[in-house]
């Protein structure tokens, strides 16, 4: 019976390995388009940016793979997920929408070669490519005619609630360097 637990344990850190340079893989890739396509400088790029997200009961840490930043106002949120990006959809919404004083109007959720690009204020999606992410110019542009629309206060718990949901079912649960035991 230990013996069969030993296997079990021994595939779960394969797969998360797998898992880990796959999820390193999508962020590489994602960057790479940003910095030599797309005309962003590291300076415009967060990279696994955290915030203190407040609920009544409890208060969390939560963090998103890139944040896009032009003239000090985010514009994008982008989540990076090697398998099921539908499935990280609402999570990268409800996170664009609760962690910051005003709505990031756009929120992304890419596997390093797809992308999904959503309007945060409509959760509608306005592309389904990389090659249709903005460019530095366009996003300058974008900025320049921002209207820092925070959440509605009633809809802002809701929203909230889901990126805690989504953070607390995140595997693994620590962050773990791409390397199986």
């Amino acid at each position: 019976m230990k013996d069969r637990e030993e296997i079990v344990q021994q595939k779960i850190r394969e797969k998360e390995f797998v898992e880990a340079i796959q999820l390193e893989g999508a962020r590489l890739n994602f960057w790479k388009i940003l910095t030599e396509d797309k005309g962003y400088s590291p300076e415009d790029i967060e990279v696994d940016p955290e915030f203190d997200l407040g609920l009544p009961n409890c208060e969390s840490k939560v963090s998103i793979d890139f944040i896009l930043t032009i003239s000090q106002v985010s514009y994008m949120a982008v989540k990076c997920s090697p398998s099921s990006m539908e499935s990280w959809e609402r999570y990268s919404i409800a996170f664009a929408r609760s962690v910051k004083e005003y709505q990031i109007p756009y929120a992304t959720v890419t596997d390093g070669e797809n992308a999904r690009i959503f309007d945060t204020l409509t959760a509608t999606c306005i592309a389904e490519s990389l090659d249709s992410l903005f460019s530095r110019v366009e996003a300058e542009n974008i900025v320049k005619n921002l209207a820092k629309t925070p959440c509605p206060e009633k809809r802002l718990e809701k929203e909230k609630r889901i990126v805690y949901a989504f953070e607390g079912i995140k595997c693994p649960t620590e962050k773990q360097s791409p390397e199986p035991r």
